[in-house]
């Protein structure tokens, strides 16, 4: 139960700043969903072969999310690590595909121009965890928000964080709203 504090605590503080006034709905979502992604990588286990040097950082990849971007620069220029990695922000361009150049892949509700599935297929299979920010949870995505009562929550989908080679730790798994087999 020690380790689910981290994420307990995001989502109690998540609640304190639903308080805050002065901050749109929306801008807090962002906000949220920007600390959830970067707490992610605590709780995911990568296969070697996802890191080819000791020193290579953890990369996030943000396709189609600009706000969500603006605050992982934030939380990455404070110079945080995870895991000794250091870590970086990566913003998927519309011609790019994301394989080889990030290890969480963040897919916003604007999807880069529709290419959700086209993302999600380029990196079926490889050592990504995936996570989207759609109506409904696509198939290939491992992790996909939702907003539940006015709380950011998310899904998770054991079977493509299998196909991904990616081990989920269970106290991830025991903060999600739901952890399918499908």
């Amino acid at each position: 139960m020690g380790f689910c504090r981290p994420l307990i605590a995001i989502i109690a503080l998540a609640a304190c700043i639903a308080q805050a006034a002065d901050e749109s709905a929306g801008a807090l979502q962002q906000r949220i969903k920007a600390a959830f992604l970067y707490k992610f990588a605590a709780y995911v286990e990568w296969p070697a072969s996802a890191f080819p040097q000791p020193e290579t950082p953890l990369v996030i990849g943000v396709a189609g999310a600009e706000p969500i971007a603006r605050q992982l620069d934030q939380a990455v220029a404070a110079g945080q690590t995870m895991g000794g990695r250091p870590m970086r922000v990566h913003r998927i361009a519309l011609d790019e595909s994301p394989n080889d150049c990030c290890q969480i892949l963040f897919i916003g509700a604007d999807n880069a121009h529709g290419r959700a599935a086209q993302l999600l297929e380029e990196t079926r299979g490889r050592p990504v965890l995936t996570v989207t920010d759609l109506d409904e949870q696509p198939q290939g995505s491992v992790i996909n928000f939702l907003v539940a009562d006015n709380h950011v929550r998310f899904d998770i989908s054991r079977p493509a964080a299998e196909r991904n080679g990616l081990k989920l730790r269970a106290q991830l798994l025991a903060v999600a709203r739901q952890a399918t087999g499908r």
